[in-house]
């Protein structure tokens, strides 16, 4: 049951019906998406991954943030995942072509808990993922970060955004998610709230807009 106080819309699917939709995207995602990179780009910046780090990324699409993870953390570790084979494939021809497909280890996985051992990670990245997940889910991705993050370690989270009243364009696109949740899967979320029910402190935020549609992005830390 989710707790927030902010009412948010729930995701009518299932992850199975997830994996299809996205794998039938993932050739034309760079394409579709491609008004999200400046968001990630910012996220990247909160991250500002070392190098040694071992990072994690949740929904790690076609590869676009791998790359600079990648290249950033030299011989630590990137761990990728995501629940959609499609993008998968994909992501491992893009970081192939850029020439470091062997320095990263994609995952595929539709279930929790995150496959990963406890306190594996110095940080963990997320962009434009949460708010896919349905309400009742959000807070067990979050635990299961607290659980696979270091003591001190940082969680940046670039999401869509409900922390403030939405804005008539939020409320627009709210209403049509509603109305066809398959085809418009994501919405706004009260990501800070969430986060800070979890047990993360935040440390930074940035707040923008994408088409008028609110977009936080999150700095906060496993304390």
């Amino acid at each position: 049951m989710n707790k927030s106080q902010i009412p948010f819309s729930r995701v009518n699917r299932s992850m199975s019906e997830a994996e299809r939709y996205y794998s039938r995207l993932s050739r034309a995602y760079d394409w579709l998406a491609a008004s999200e990179k400046k968001f990630i780009n910012r996220g990247l910046e909160l991250l500002n991954p070392l190098e040694g780090e071992k990072i994690l990324e949740i929904g790690f699409g076609t590869g676009f943030a791998q790359e600079n993870i990648i290249r950033a953390i030299r011989a630590g570790l990137s761990a990728g995942l995501d629940l959609s084979a499609g993008m998968g494939n994909v992501a491992r021809r893009n970081l192939s072509k850029a020439g470091i497909a062997e320095r990263m280890a994609l995952v595929l996985s539709d279930t929790l808990p995150i496959p990963f051992q406890r306190e594996s990670f110095d940080g963990i990245f997320s962009s434009f993922t949460l708010e896919l997940f349905d309400s009742p889910d959000i807070p067990e991705v979050l635990k299961e970060c607290r659980r696979v993050l270091k003591g001190g370690g940082r969680l940046i989270i670039v999401s869509l955004s409900k922390d403030d009243p939405l804005p008539l364009m939020g409320k627009v696109y709210e209403k049509l998610h509603t109305l066809y949740p398959r085809l418009l899967d994501c919405r706004p979320i009260p990501t800070r709230e969430l986060l800070e029910k979890a047990g993360f402190e935040i440390q930074d935020l940035i707040k923008t807009s994408m088409w008028g549609l609110p977009v936080i992005i999150l700095d906060a830390r496993n304390i």
